[in-house]
């Protein structure tokens, strides 16, 4: 499967940690804010959500939404429990709304005023909006670190598009949106119905939500299928890291050009980039690895005997050796294996009648 090309993810927000997330630790040799500011914003990370989060982007609130006298369910977490409340007053703003409500389940009847982004569905729809809510629950099963996390990500950025699965991130962290089951098992190399079945998911409007454990084994596989692109993109992340470590790093900030020590970017390497390495080639598997190393070792190694050979014909030619040189360079070239030449002939045999006979002349003996 050929990389894909690059495009926009569907994107509702913006993860309000992720600074934190890739920024090293605080006993670090930091260059600076502005160049940590710099590296993060290369690799900011936007959360997707699904549309079977039923959050209508509650980041931003439409205010008509909501009526004086209507009840609508109330939670003060996804997790919480669904509070029937009735909407006494709405005070609208830019992108959302603040509401004065009253717990109508509550003894006191309470009343407060809170963000429009707490009432999630009208209470008639209530039965629906907890059973969708309980499945996201249940399928938040595995807290995955940071490091498998950023794997995750550019896997499904490598070789899993949109239009097939989508990464998630709320409101349950690298679960996966499932659009095409059929196309999916193509790109795994295999049925997705046995990460199905040791793996928590559920079905909504004609697509599969898979938990993050899942999503872990769905990865996994990605990689067993295709590692050669999964290590061509780890060797290219090597070659650039080994770039920075040895000159250091610039980034623009705003007008500004910042610079990071080698220092720092070997030591963001070793606690960042070293151990997301490490884990791809993990998935890709022992034998593909090596298989791989392999490769690119014997062509590396052609190269250098390539080079070394023209460096001798040159020097064989400088000595007035025309005629040898010549000939071996004649050679050289004529017996080059590649891979057009690398598999073997195989040819019908020949007739005793089709086989050309060659008469050689001896000179007779002269005792006979």
């Amino acid at each position: 499967m050929a990389p894909r090309a690059a495009r926009p993810r569907r994107l509702k927000c913006v993860h309000p940690s992720t600074a934190t997330t890739l920024r090293p630790d605080a006993h670090e040799p930091a260059p600076g804010p502005a160049a940590i500011a710099a590296r993060t914003a290369t690799t900011t990370r936007y959360h997707a959500t699904s549309d079977a989060y039923p959050k209508d982007g509650w980041m931003r609130i439409d205010p008509s939404r909501f009526t004086v006298g209507d009840e609508w369910a109330y939670r003060q977490s996804d997790h919480g429990p669904s509070e029937r409340v009735r909407i006494l007053a709405v005070e609208p703003k830019k992108t959302s709304a603040r509401l004065e409500i009253r717990f109508l389940d509550d003894p006191d009847e309470r009343v407060e005023k809170v963000p429009g982004s707490r009432l999630r569905v009208p209470w008639s729809e209530v039965g629906t909006f907890d059973a969708l809510m309980a499945n996201w629950q249940r399928i938040d099963d595995l807290n995955l670190d940071r490091t498998e996390e950023a794997c995750i990500e550019e896997i499904f950025g490598l070789l899993i598009s949109d239009d097939v699965a989508e990464l998630l991130w709320s409101p349950v962290s690298c679960a996966t949106d499932i659009h095409d089951r059929a196309r999916l098992s193509e790109i795994i190399d295999g049925p997705i119905d046995d990460i199905l079945a040791s793996a928590q998911w559920f079905d909504h409007d004609g697509r599969t939500i898979l938990s993050p454990a899942g999503t872990l084994q769905l990865v996994e596989a990605a990689c067993r299928a295709h590692p050669t692109q999964v290590l061509d993109l780890v060797i290219e992340q090597e070659a650039q890291s080994r770039h920075k470590c040895k000159f250091g790093d610039e980034h623009r900030v705003g007008r500004d050009s910042r610079s990071t020590t080698p220092e720092w970017e070997y030591d963001w390497y070793r606690r960042h980039d070293r151990p997301r390495h490490e884990l791809l080639r993990q998935w890709c598997g022992h034998r593909a690895v090596t298989h791989y190393e392999r490769f690119l070792a014997a062509e590396a190694e052609t190269h250098r005997l390539d080079i070394l050979v023209t460096d001798l014909l040159k020097a064989l030619d400088t000595l007035g050796e025309h005629e040898q040189a010549a000939r071996f360079a004649e050679e050289h070239e004529r017996d080059r294996i590649t891979p057009h030449t690398i598999r073997p002939v195989v040819e019908r045999p020949l007739h005793p009648s089709e086989i050309p006979v060659r008469e050689i002349k001896v000179r007779s003996r002269w005792w006979s």
